[in-house]
């Protein structure tokens, strides 16, 4: 099977498998105290960005929707960020921090049109298997230097949640929201089918997800962590059909056994886990006086509120509704509230309408072969997930590795679709 697939596939695939490593090793270099900083993050998606753009123009670009739109969407916000170039006459640090950001911003889009390329070739794999070996990675990244005692907190100053050596805790977090739905997905329908050592490490998987979610101890991680821990237990015990009544029976029990542990020994264990997050909610909650929006949006209200100011008081309010401000260029001006932490809106301040509009062009392309009658898939699913961590916690579209997940996630619902353009 592997030799019938080509070279360029195959280096593709470990390229993705492999970034969850990539992840844990940049962010242990840039928590580090040591002198020399390699940037491997960088490096990284430079390499992946080119090999996505080498390969695309080396299949050729035949007409297509997705093609047109993508296409469109690399080459509007090249020249929205060409313009911003021109118009504030921006230095050289300044171009090239927001090139920075435009290559992750830009993978998300490069994914997918390079699986629809080689869409037989892909559909021919269990694509849902790279998931599970994203998912296995990041596991083995947050516990083993947790049972070490390495790595630090999710929260400066503050006894809230571990996310060992990878960096950014949100975008930590959503690599978890995504890597358990996927990991739940397939453990549940292994479960359906003939039982073997699959099973064994699936169900390690999922708990070992579970646990990193406790662990990382964002809101948002935990309740979804959560409602999966439910879902999966409602669909296990009420919903799947199973080869015999043994099996249907050892599930029951087994699910019997689970929530008697959880009732006696799960619940005080969780408890000691998040008790340093839910310290820190109550800490807050009386910090803003009870305010619950400001709570529950971890501030981005501030921010929104004071982005929004800046950007509507800002003397060159008609350029930058067009085409924004950038990125770097309102770090610079405004300083924390250059950076929102809500997609949205961080894309309308920094790429303006006309960003918005390819934005909305693309997603909408994706949203609507995601939810075709004989289309809909998990992907679909998840799809609707990133869309709403996106435009409430951000992180996403500008996030090399949320950006990296969203664009395998993409790459799904393209495999999903029944018939070709």
């Amino acid at each position: 099977m592997i030799r019938q697939i080509p070279f360029n596939i195959i280096l593709f695939i470990v390229m993705i498998a492999i970034f969850p490593v990539i992840e844990l090793l940049n962010g242990f270099l840039l928590t580090s105290n040591a002198s020399i900083s390699v940037p491997v993050g960088a490096i990284y998606r430079i390499l992946l960005c080119v090999f996505l753009i080498v390969m695309i123009l080396v299949a050729g670009l035949r007409r297509s929707a997705i093609t047109v739109i993508i296409i469109m969407f690399v080459i509007g916000n090249l020249t929205i960020f060409i313009v911003q170039g021109i118009f504030f006459q921006s230095p050289l640090s300044i171009l090239f921090e927001d090139i920075s950001v435009h290559i992750k911003y830009f993978i998300w889009v490069l994914i997918p049109l390079y699986i629809y390329q080689r869409k037989k070739f892909f559909q021919s794999i269990h694509y849902e298997t790279i998931f599970i070996i994203i998912s296995f990675f990041f596991t083995v990244g947050l516990i083993t230097p947790y049972l070490l005692g390495l790595g630090y907190q999710t929260y400066a100053n503050s006894d809230a949640g571990y996310k060992g050596f990878f960096f950014a805790n949100n975008d930590t977090s959503f690599a978890f929201i995504i890597s358990i739905t996927y990991t739940a997905k397939v453990f549940v329908r292994s479960l359906t089918e003939d039982w073997g050592v699959r099973i064994t490490f699936l169900l390690s998987l999922f708990i070992g997800n579970i646990f990193c979610l406790l662990l990382i101890g964002t809101k948002t991680g935990i309740v979804y962590g959560l409602f999966i821990g439910i879902m999966v237990l409602v669909k296990l015990l009420f919903y799947a059909k199973y080869k015999s009544i043994w099996k249907a029976l050892f599930i029951w029990l087994g699910a019997i056994l689970a929530l008697s542990w959880l009732a006696f020994k799960g619940v005080s264990y969780m408890s000691q886990m998040v008790a340093g997050t839910y310290e820190r909610i109550i800490y807050f909650y009386y910090l803003y006086d009870g305010n619950l929006i400001r709570l529950l949006t971890s501030s981005r209200s501030d921010f929104l509120e004071g982005g929004m100011t800046f950007f509507l008081g800002d003397p060159n309010f008609k350029f930058n509704l067009l085409f924004g401000q950038g990125f770097e260029h309102r770090l610079e001006a405004f300083g924390r509230l250059g950076l929102i932490e809500m997609d949205f809106f961080d894309t309308l301040f920094g790429l303006g309408l006309m960003g918005i509009l390819f934005l909305c062009v693309t997603i909408g392309y994706f949203i609507a072969i995601a939810f075709e009658k004989d289309s809909r898939s998990i992907h679909s699913y998840v799809l609707i997930v990133i869309l709403v961590y996106s435009f409430f916690a951000g992180h996403v579209l500008f996030s090399a590795l949320s950006t990296t997940l969203l664009g395998l996630v993409c790459g799904g619902i393209i495999l999903s679709k029944k018939e070709c353009e």
